[in-house]
């Protein structure tokens, strides 16, 4: 669940797309729109989420989002996603409305194991992160944080391990990283789900 109202805000919680602005106007960690999936593109995501791991990553500074998104998911299935794909340009132009002026990266991937289960904070300026399918992202506030332990591959400077909470699939992620001009998110990836592999779309500026 997301923090209770006891904690300075460190989170924005929006049902739309205008709460992502917030992170370029306070000193927030990430801000998240809880949004709903369109049913087509859950269809496809149901269709693309079994099969081994698979992870292509995009540079998308000299090309155009239609050409990056086809370049992350050409290799994945036949026909091609294409409610899928049209998600994918929708948050690339949302990051480039968000963060102007920066290199882009795409990345999307099929998850079969845990992930990186220790929390840390990326060494970007901000990634904007959603689940397709499977458990989402998980949190921490700055203040369940030891900020005098650095990141060590533990979970020892982990100070409130019940403080965190969790994105749902579909719901989009903007955080800050160590680069950006703030407090960074603490996250982690969840624990694999039985139902069947994660699939994740990353965006890093």
């Amino acid at each position: 669940m997301p923090p209770d109202g006891g904690r300075p805000t460190e989170v924005a919680f929006g049902e739309s797309a205008a709460v992502l602005r917030r992170l370029a106007s306070e000193p927030i960690a990430s801000a998240c729109w809880r949004r709903t999936l369109a049913p087509d593109v859950v269809d496809e995501v149901r269709s693309l989420r079994h099969g081994p791991a698979v992870r292509r990553v995009v540079p998308v500074d000299d090309r155009r989002a239609d050409a990056a998104v086809l370049a992350a998911l050409e290799a994945w299935a036949e026909p091609f996603p294409q409610a899928l794909a049209r998600d994918l340009r929708q948050l690339l132009a949302l990051h480039a409305l968000l963060c102007p002026g920066v290199a882009r990266r795409l990345r999307f991937e099929r998850l079969v194991d845990d992930g990186c289960r220790r929390f840390h904070a990326d060494h970007v300026s901000s990634r904007l992160i959603c689940t397709y399918a499977g458990p989402g992202t998980e949190c921490l506030p700055a203040s369940a944080i030891d900020p005098q332990r650095p990141a060590d591959g533990s979970n020892d400077h982990v100070l409130e391990p019940d403080a965190v909470w969790r994105c749902t699939a579909g719901w989009v992620l903007l955080m800050r990283g160590t680069l950006g001009d703030g407090p960074a998110q603490f996250h982690r990836s969840p624990p694999r789900d039985p139902a069947g592999p994660r699939l994740l779309a990353a965006i890093d500026g």
